[in-house]
């Protein structure tokens, strides 16, 4: 401690601290990741690889013709870390569940862009618009189902094209 600033910082913060009372209960550490709060080393080899094992194609999405942006949040899209409100709840972050759209589902990424009643506006006007190229989704249908169900036949170029009029779709909803 250099400055009477930081000194009386210390003296503060000394105080305080003789303040704390600690109750009789003895400390607990439990593994968040098991449910009987044990850790196993399985269950940290395990922890590691969660979230990370994905049989979808990236390529569908890195190599459409689009801007660095859309093809990001198509990513993000794909794997449901946008900030919709399920994802919000999940970190305890507060939000309104309801999807401000349609007032009726809760705002979850796959409702957000394929169910919603607006989404499906957008999408219906997307089938005619590029005359059943794109295709209306499915009710139900997630969104890594949608996009592989859409790109899975088709040639390189045709590939690249409809995935970026997918992302310039789900980008504008």
């Amino acid at each position: 401690m250099e400055t009477v600033e930081e000194m009386a910082s210390f003296v503060e913060l000394w105080d305080k601290v003789q303040e704390v009372q600690l109750t009789g209960v003895r400390d607990n550490i439990t593994w968040k990741w098991m449910p009987d709060g044990v850790y196993t080393s399985k269950s940290a080899y395990n922890v590691q690889f969660q979230g990370n094992y994905s049989t979808f194609k990236a390529n569908h999405i890195w190599q459409a013709e689009t801007e660095g942006k859309h093809r990001f949040f198509a990513w993000l899209l794909v794997q449901s870390k946008i900030l919709t409100a399920d994802t919000l709840l999940a970190r305890n972050w507060p939000c309104d569940p309801v999807c401000a759209l349609c007032n009726q589902e809760h705002k979850t990424a796959s409702h957000l862009i394929l169910h919603c009643s607006f989404a499906r506006q957008v999408w219906s006007r997307m089938v005619v618009w590029t005359s059943n190229i794109i295709q209306m989704p499915a009710h139900g249908v997630s969104i890594i189902d949608w996009w592989e169900k859409e790109l899975v036949h088709l040639p390189r170029k045709e590939r690249r094209l409809k995935s970026a009029m997918m992302i310039y779709g789900a980008w504008n909803i």
